[in-house]
């Protein structure tokens, strides 16, 4: 993995991170509210595609083991599912990748690579759920979302040629962050 790469992801850790201090397929089902944060109305995804926040690893099939990511308490254990539909709307994906922290699904981050994918990405969010909040620093563009059960972020790095799209469960985000506190009170 190159320094770009985790840069830009450390990048958009902390543009969620500091989204929640203060506070696609067509598959996805959404919250029932009017109106949820900067969601477009209606538009709040509670899970990806057909995967509910919190739903039990052992209750889906298809998953496929890829690595265990330890930023997390406990660690975020990253799969992939086989078969999966690499496209939405006209962008094709790298990749998909699900995070399951404590065996339950807690966010999926969707990868492109080359701006003509990263468009089609951003056509299609923008679509569903709305433009967010742009922030854009010298070489990265950023959207980021949040509602009353969901964080989105958004970001395509211009150098790398890379785009990515994290969806996650606030609560999940929450309990984390809370043991990550514990955690860390218990280290002096």
């Amino acid at each position: 993995m190159n320094n770009r790469f985790l840069k830009f992801t450390a990048a958009l850790i902390l543009i969620s991170n500091l989204i929640l201090a203060g506070c696609s397929s067509g598959k996805e089902e959404v919250s029932k509210n009017k109106s949820s944060g900067n969601f477009k109305a209606g538009s709040e995804p509670v899970g990806f595609r057909d995967i509910r926040w919190g739903t039990d690893v052992s209750e889906l099939s298809g998953m496929e083991y890829l690595e265990t990511d330890s930023n997390y308490i406990g660690g975020l254990q990253v799969y992939t599912k086989k078969g999966d539909d690499l496209r939405i709307g006209e962008a094709e994906l790298t990749k998909i990748k699900y995070g399951f922290w404590k065996g339950k699904f807690y966010g999926v981050t969707i990868y492109t690579k080359g701006y003509g994918n990263w468009f089609g990405l951003k056509n299609a969010v923008f679509e569903k759920f709305g433009e967010g909040e742009y922030q854009i620093d010298k070489i990265e563009e950023i959207y980021s979302w949040i509602g009353d059960m969901t964080g989105m972020v958004m970001g395509y790095d211009e150098i790398a040629k890379e785009g990515r799209l994290g969806i996650f469960s606030l609560e999940m985000d929450k309990q984390e962050k809370a043991l990550e506190k514990e955690k860390a009170k218990e280290d002096f």
